[in-house]
């Protein structure tokens, strides 16, 4: 089992590191087809609401892209019920998974980012030192990732995150957060290196994720 870096047992960090328990509680491996319910929806529009992506050119040269959700309060419990959902957890699994959730959201505001790099050498955002520098911007105030973690994109990444594409990298980094609440508020996720920079434009004018594409 791999752990998630200095952080509680969380349902959505299991889901995203392929860990095999929660806190003690056996992972139900999900189906190819899980089944569509009511917390299906639910996560759909938290996380849909709490997603963006940019993309990075030098003239017509497509350099990098990165598509990411903030792990918000609402879009860490919304993940937690769709798991619930999918795997057949009992009540009293989701609601000490949703603790874990919620007690591990202290750490810092909490990303997953998908990245592409037109040279895979550049897609090292865990690497140390990497090419890339993150930070968290409100326009007040600003902070870097404390942490970045490479993620393996499995079969339920794939369907918490359908943006997710054939050739990203999945990432999860932790913020130590400082400044106000960023919920209600537009802030930016800046990824920016000798390359360029990549800004995830969280108000509301920010450009919503998509689905890779997949051919005619």
């Amino acid at each position: 089992m791999r752990p998630w870096i200095g952080a509680a047992p969380l349902a959505l960090a299991v889901a995203l590191t392929g860990c095999a328990t929660l806190g003690g509680v056996k992972d139900r491996a999900t189906t190819r087809e899980p089944r569509q319910g009511p917390a299906t929806a639910a996560f759909a529009v938290e996380r849909e609401g709490a997603s963006r992506r940019a993309a990075l050119y030098d003239g017509l040269d497509h350099r990098a892209d990165v598509s990411g959700t903030w792990l918000s309060p609402e879009v860490r419990l919304a993940a937690s019920r769709q798991l619930a959902e999918w795997q057949g957890w009992s009540e009293a699994e989701l609601s000490k998974a949703q603790a874990a959730d919620l007690a591990a959201g202290e750490k810092g505001e909490q990303f997953v980012l998908a990245v592409y790099t037109a040279d895979r050498k550049h897609n090292d955002l865990d690497g140390r030192p990497s090419v890339w520098h993150i930070e968290l911007d409100d326009g007040t105030q600003r902070a870097a990732a404390a942490s970045v973690e490479a993620m393996v994109a499995d079969a339920t990444v794939l369907q918490l995150f359908p943006y997710v594409g054939p050739f990203d990298q999945v990432y999860r980094v932790v913020v130590p957060w400082k400044g106000a609440p960023l919920q209600g508020r537009p802030f930016v996720l800046r990824v920016a290196s000798a390359l360029g920079a990549m800004e995830l434009d969280f108000g509301p004018r920010g450009q919503r994720t998509r689905r890779p594409f997949s051919g005619p």
